[in-house]
């Protein structure tokens, strides 16, 4: 293998970011957390295209189906909306129990149509 196709296979993270998608700051996250595969030359960081490629593959397989965060998070969702709905259903009861026709209004001297 000559040195040129070697280098045709390393990636900047610009280059990387534009092929996943992804941004820049998120990239340079996985590495310093050793996520992703990666070369550090001084204080540049280059990726081999293969190497990426076999992780995203493994990536993919670690995570069949719906993730358990995600099953979490979908429960959680769940129970805030049942949460919404019951404090607003014990707000209505409330305000029907509080609020009648003699209840809430001013008292206003007909024909003025000031309050006492």
């Amino acid at each position: 293998m000559d040195q040129t196709s070697e280098n045709e296979n390393l990636l900047t993270v610009g280059q990387l970011s534009e092929y996943l998608s992804i941004k820049r700051k998120t990239l340079y996250a996985k590495v310093k957390t050793g996520e992703i595969p990666h070369f550090k030359i001084g204080h540049l960081v280059r990726f081999k295209k293969s190497e990426v490629e076999a992780w995203l593959e493994k990536y993919r397989k670690k995570n069949k189906g719906i993730p358990d965060r995600v099953r979490r998070i979908q429960k959680t969702s769940q129970t805030i909306t049942d949460i919404d709905r019951l404090v607003k259903k014990t707000i209505d009861e409330s305000k029907r129990e509080e609020y009648t026709p003699d209840h809430g209004k001013s008292d206003q001297i007909k024909g003025l149509g000031k309050e006492v």
